[in-house]
């Protein structure tokens, strides 16, 4: 068996104060000696708490769940096939080992790059390793996406998932062929390793993609 590796990479504030004139005259609108007049200083507009990244994350989870999204908590393995996909398999003995680093959840789509069509469809969590096991003859891409926290719905008999935090969504460019090698002298079963994680603001992986929607990763 030969397993063929891809390379690993991944105020301007300006402060309006509003005196009301209640006469024309100087010596009214001049304060007298002293403390500040009251009112002065009363009418400079107060400013607005600005909320913490966790308060705006609890906010949109608020949001989405009343909207009929639901948080779950899932275990390394393949989605149901409610996710608008069918599971397909084979007899033969390949695979594709995925370990995720500690910065991020993943959900990997593996691509039918002749139809389009998912054929399978696993959850990886942070710090694990999966392989997805028995990917039938043929040539593959893959879509990933990126996150913490994921919630699900149901949409028109169908499940659609996504991450609350930090989601990205990339499709690969590169093709990974399962087809069987034949040799004059036998056969090669080409399997494949990737390595995902995310850095900062940024993805570290061992293979070329590109950014996508997650309208269009849910496709």
């Amino acid at each position: 068996m030969s397993i063929s590796k891809i390379p690993l990479y991944i105020f301007i504030a300006s402060l309006l104060i509003a005196c009301n004139n209640k006469s024309s005259t100087r010596m009214e609108n001049t304060p007298e000696n002293g403390d500040l007049n009251k009112s002065f200083v009363e009418s400079s507009p107060k400013r607005k708490a600005e909320l913490s990244t966790e308060q705006k994350y609890e906010q949109a989870k608020e949001k989405l769940i009343s909207e009929g999204w639901q948080e779950k908590e899932i275990p390394n393995g393949q989605f149901p096939s409610c996710y608008n996909f069918t599971p397909k398999t084979s007899s033969v003995k390949n695979y594709l080992e995925v370990y995720v680093g500690s910065g991020t959840d993943i959900a990997i789509k593996i691509m039918d790059s002749n139809s389009d069509k998912c054929v399978r469809y696993v959850f990886i969590n942070s710090g694990s390793t999966y392989t997805i096991k028995n990917i039938p003859e043929g040539e593959y891409y893959l879509k990933i996406a990126y996150g913490k926290n994921w919630l699900s719905k149901v949409e028109n008999e169908q499940c659609v998932g996504k991450f609350l935090r930090n989601p990205m969504y990339e499709k690969g460019k590169d093709i990974m062929n399962f087809n069987i090698q034949h040799l004059p002298n036998g056969y090669n079963i080409p399997s494949f390793k990737l390595e995902l994680d995310v850095v900062s603001s940024g993805i570290s992986n061992s293979f070329n993609s590109q950014n996508i929607s997650e309208n269009e990763f849910n496709l």
